[in-house]
């Protein structure tokens, strides 16, 4: 039996799993969707895990590639952008006259009805405000019954509240987690403006990130504190919403936070973005693993590229006698950096072949986790047959923004809730050690925001970094290879460039030609050679020639 396997078990907690299930896949696909074990990381959360077997590492080392390079990279002084180049949120809120206001006008409507309660508990958020009610004793008669009101009546009275109210939508969570009252959230009259800058302010953010591996910025709880997360915890983490409801913000917020936090020594990034519009901004940052994928036939491909990298890192962590990433970074001088996937519209993706897009995925989520290999999918379609059973059990940790229908609700979050959001950011957070999900105000930012962290990270000279080796077929329709006519065509586009341009530099060959940093400085270079373009100052553009 392998070693490496056999501590990879153990670093994820697998002490009791089942036998695997044969007979189940194809023989065709038996490299990428067999042996599927389903094992609880913790005992009131069980979510599906397993571990490659020996024979699978053993397959594996027949296409595998050098572990990537990092040692030139190691040796350049990496700064990380100063936060203070985000917008500062504007002051918002409501006054106490109104919480007064509307917790006497929640009584006074359930009074009608004879149910008597009272205001024990407010707790002001961004977007809305938490009225705690505590049943009362008394009836219609105002004498004491013996008896609690009961919490069903309470709910069943919610189109009268929300009429009292004016309200257009009231969300009830009965009970508080850890409270004895009924919690009412009702609509803030003047929302508080919530920006990335207000979570990352927080000194709670601050200490956070010494400790989390991968910190994440989701933006102000209902009660105005903080809420972050460690995605290398989560593991991996499921976001939808309908159009305009703030998940491609989410999805900004999540990798700002990140390349705010993270060097490329401790995290490379693969987006798949086949909207061609959400992620595409981010292609001059060196976090970048690939070019940002837009083909949703060459994401396939990618994807596939993933599962041999995350193979090879098993075979990393074997070498080494280590259980997960962690214990290896401790270990060995050079770092192996987290990989985080991040695919903005996985329908896309299942529309070009969902039974494949479905398998690579869970293979990575399933496997993932003890490689340092974490997920983040987002849909504006919630459907079944895009969020699928298997997707979903990977996927423990899940992000709701305002979708359509209540059934949309149960399929992310497999409880209703998020029909009643009020978009712009408004979400139910749930990770995988909370049982129910949490209203959480997202962080905003807007284009200017995005262009300013792209340039901190783009400014200067930096190392070449390791690129994710891609294996294409020769039946590959987009042509994207690297092969020499690919080159060919990649230098006679730079040369092209050139002429329109007094310098030239290698951000601006990675806009322009939509290829990663490493690829741009090795043009840069066969520039030179050619006598295209001079020889550089470090942080300054090239001469043209």
């Amino acid at each position: 039996a392998s070693g490496g396997a056999a501590a990879i078990a153990e670093a994820e907690g697998d002490t009791n799993a089942e036998e695997p299930v044969d007979g189940q896949q194809d023989e065709s696909d038996s490299e990428l969707a067999k042996l599927i074990e389903r094992t609880p990381e913790d005992p009131a959360t069980p979510i599906t895990v397993a571990y490659p077997t020996p024979s699978e590492i053993e397959a594996a080392d027949e296409i595998s590639t050098p572990p990537p390079d990092y040692s030139a990279a190691q040796r350049y002084p990496w700064h990380l952008p100063d936060p203070g180049m985000l917008a500062v949120a504007r002051p918002g809120g409501i006054t106490q006259e109104e919480i007064d206001r509307t917790s006497s006008r929640v009584v006074q409507s359930l009074a009608q009805f004879g149910i008597d309660v009272s205001v024990d508990q407010v707790r002001q958020g961004p977007t809305v405000t938490m009225y705690g009610l505590s049943p009362g004793w008394k009836g219609r008669s105002e004498e004491s019954t013996g008896q609690r009101v009961r919490v069903d009546t309470i709910l069943a009275r919610e189109k009268d509240i929300a009429l009292a109210l004016a309200s257009p939508s009231l969300r009830f969570e009965a009970p508080v987690p850890g409270e004895s009252v009924v919690g009412i959230e009702v609509p803030n009259s003047h929302p508080t403006e919530v920006t990335l800058r207000s979570v990352m302010d927080a000194p709670e953010w601050n200490e956070f990130t010494k400790t989390a591996a991968l910190p994440v910025p989701l933006g102000l709880g209902s009660g105005g504190e903080p809420v972050m997360a460690d995605l290398a915890r989560m593991p991996h983490m499921l976001v939808a919403g309908s159009t305009g409801s703030g998940k491609s913000v989410c999805m900004n917020a999540i990798i700002s936070g990140l390349i705010l936090t993270r060097t490329p020594l401790e995290l490379r990034l693969v987006m798949i973005d086949p909207k061609r519009v959400e992620l595409t901004p981010y292609q001059g940052i060196p976090h970048l693993y690939t070019p940002v994928v837009v083909e949703a036939d060459r994401a396939v491909i990618v994807l596939k590229s993933l599962v041999e990298e995350m193979m090879g890192r098993f075979r990393q962590l074997e070498g080494a006698g280590v259980k997960n990433i962690a214990s290896y970074n401790e270990k060995v001088s050079e770092r192996m950096p987290y990989l985080v996937v991040l695919v903005d519209e996985l329908a896309d993706l299942m529309l070009t072949g969902a039974g494949e897009v479905e398998r690579l995925l869970v293979r990575l989520a399933q496997l993932g986790r003890a490689t340092g290999v974490h997920l983040v999918v987002a849909t504006q379609r919630p459907s079944v047959d895009v969020v699928t059973g298997l997707i979903k059990a990977n996927f423990p940790s899940r992000i709701s923004f305002a979708v359509m229908s209540q059934i949309d609700s149960r399929t992310i979050l497999d409880s209703p809730g998020s029909e009643k959001l009020l978009g712009r950011g408004d979400m139910l957070y749930m990770p995988i050690d909370k049982p129910k999900p949490s209203r959480v105000q997202g962080a905003f930012m807007n284009d200017r925001e995005i262009e300013g962290v792209v340039s901190a990270w783009e400014s200067g000279t930096r190392p070449a970094l390791p690129e994710l080796h891609v294996s294409f077929d020769d039946s590959d329709a987009n042509g994207s290879t690297s092969s020499s006519s690919d080159s060919d065509s990649l230098f006679d586009q730079a040369v092209d460039l050139t002429r329109s341009q007094k310098t030239l530099s290698v951000s601006l060959l990675q806009r322009r030609l939509r290829i990663g940093y490493p690829r741009a400085a090795r043009l840069m270079d066969e520039l030179e050679d050619e006598g295209v373009v001079g020889a550089g100052e470090p942080g300054k553009p090239r001469p043209v020639l």
